[in-house]
């Protein structure tokens, strides 16, 4: 892995969210493209996995309304696997030992850091239906300011095969409704507001959309609003996501966030993240706790 400039830093700090091209090295990606196989691909008996494109079909008959207005048409499966990290000594490798964590450190100005699992994510060709905009904040059972996630493509991304899109600056924003990913409804039992129709008025937001490469990365702050296109193209998309918690984040079961292994059965609200869940993997004064 390259070293981070002070301009990445500011940026991230600035906007919520920056772009890292070249990151990583051929030895990252292949280590990457090995954990994406072993868990992704794994009898889904036991993970915790969404099925995309049967929950919009799904919404669609509940007659809610979606993005991609028509879910027959999208042939292709849109899969998310999520928090399954223990299972999988590969994931714990990248996510939990040397340089990731000192590098996501710097980003956040933390001196300490816990991890907080993984994200998969395989748009495959024909996969229409595009991710609603939305903040990771309301799906997440914690608080604070010191929550990034660190999203790498494992395949090239641009405007056809559902590229990234943030607005810049919302992470100065108030934490809004999760919604259902495929629409703009907010999930059963929020309690929080509902984010305005970015997808309809793009022009009077900040958004930036990245095409990536293998090697890029993006981060981006708990609070930034982002989602990507749908996938038009005869390309898959696969994605990796490795998230971070630092010094000022607690623990929060938070009203009208989705039932979702983040939860804790060791914490209380308030506490320090420190758990089997979010393993303290990093601090400034001790180095590398686990591997």
């Amino acid at each position: 892995m390259r070293e981070i400039t002070e301009d990445e830093v500011r940026h991230y700090r600035q906007h919520g969210v920056v772009y890292l091209p070249d990151l990583l090295d051929e030895g990252w990606l292949k280590d990457m493209e090995a954990a994406f196989a072993e868990e992704m691909f794994a009898d889904p008996e036991g993970l915790n996995h969404l099925d995309l494109r049967s929950g919009a079909q799904f919404l669609e008959q509940q007659g809610l309304e979606l993005l991609a207005r028509d879910s027959k048409a999208a042939t292709g499966r849109f899969w998310i696997r999520t928090f399954n990290w223990r299972r999988f000594p590969s994931v714990v490798a990248l996510g939990c030992a040397p340089p990731m964590p000192e590098a996501v450190a710097k980003f956040m100005g933390s001196k300490r850091l816990n991890f907080y699992g993984e994200q998969l994510f395989f748009k495959e060709a024909g996969s229409l239906h595009r991710t609603a905009f939305h903040q990771d904040a309301p799906y997440f059972h914690l608080s604070g300011e010191q929550c990034c996630t660190v999203w790498m493509p494992l395949d090239v991304v641009d405007s056809e095969n559902s590229m990234m899109g943030y607005v810049r600056g919302s992470h100065r924003w108030e934490i809004h409704a999760a919604n259902v990913f495929a629409g703009q409804a907010p999930i059963p039992g929020s309690t929080l507001a509902q984010l305005p129709d970015i997808e309809g008025r793009e022009d009077e937001y900040d958004v930036v959309y990245y095409p990536a490469k293998p090697g890029d990365a993006i981060v981006h702050h708990v609070r930034t609003v982002h989602g990507s296109t749908g996938n038009a193209s005869k390309r898959d998309r696969r994605a990796f996501a490795l998230r971070y918690v630092g010094d000022d984040v607690r623990y929060l079961e938070r009203e009208g966030s989705p039932p979702d292994s983040q939860k804790s059965d060791a914490l209380e609200n308030g506490d320090l993240m420190d758990s089997d869940e979010f393993p303290l993997i990093w601090t400034a004064d001790q180095g590398y706790l686990t591997a």
